[in-house]
């Protein structure tokens, strides 16, 4: 399972075998990412998850976070992202939460 995740973010063997140290920046927010996803837990949540991400890594982030068992609550300014990962959106209009759009159903 954690060699899968880090293959999905676009981890290869050599990566993997890279002290931490080694890594450039967005490589280290790939790890943190990973580590994320892999610890057990009912409800994630990402605060502009995207930034510094390249497009390969922000498509993987679509996948995992579609994918996730739990509940992932996240912000980001990416409206492609947005609409590509959440089955539901709120948005802050005048201070107050709104339900903008639900795509699934089921989560009410």
């Amino acid at each position: 399972m954690i060699r899968s995740v880090f293959h999905q973010l676009g981890f290869g063997q050599e990566e993997l075998l890279k002290p931490v140290g080694e890594l450039s920046g967005g490589e280290k927010v790939k790890v943190a990412l990973a580590v994320v996803f892999l610890r057990p837990a009912n409800v994630l949540i990402l605060d502009e998850p995207t930034n510094f991400l390249d497009l390969a890594t922000i498509v993987a982030l679509e996948k995992l976070i579609r994918a996730y068992p739990g509940m992932v609550i996240f912000t980001s300014h990416d409206q492609y992202f947005v609409k590509a990962s959440a089955t539901v959106i709120y948005r802050i209009v005048d201070k107050k939460l709104r339900l903008v759009e639900s795509t699934d159903t089921e989560a009410y």
